[in-house]
């Protein structure tokens, strides 16, 4: 008797899980439930974090260990609940972020070449001063 119930109950929250599965839309087109991946929300904002490591490591080569992918993807991970509080979708974004990128690829060649004379500057600047206080 008590393997009959237990067996009831098995059904019923069976039952119970795929409905809930259909109404969160989680049901392939075979009606079979689909496991939703946690992270499939953060990877619609994934695209941010990528560009901002992309556009730090370009300038700064040296940070390329702190932009890890995984790093990428907690920063992505953080984008969810305010999206999801103002309503925002990364689709909806990524013409704005796009220009934003290729406005960066546009700019970076002046902002290397400004960065390059900056320290070509300094150091004939300690050049000069090293040739002056050796000719005195």
């Amino acid at each position: 008797m008590v393997a009959l119930i237990n067996a009831g109950a098995g059904i019923d929250n069976s039952e119970a899980a795929h409905a809930e599965a259909a109404a969160n839309g989680q049901l392939d087109q075979r009606g079979q439930i689909v496991q939703v991946d946690p992270d499939a929300a953060a990877m619609e904002w994934l695209f941010i974090p990528a560009i901002i490591a992309m556009v730090a490591k370009t300038i700064m080569p040296e940070t390329a260990e702190s932009y890890t992918d995984s790093r990428c993807m907690e920063l992505a991970r953080a984008f969810v609940p305010v999206a999801e509080k103002y309503g925002w979708s990364g689709n909806t974004l990524a013409p704005e972020i796009g220009l934003a990128v290729a406005g960066f690829g546009f700019a970076a060649p002046a902002i290397l070449a400004y960065r390059a004379r900056k320290e070509a500057a300094k150091v004939d600047k300690i050049e000069q001063e090293k040739t002056e206080k050796n000719g005195s």
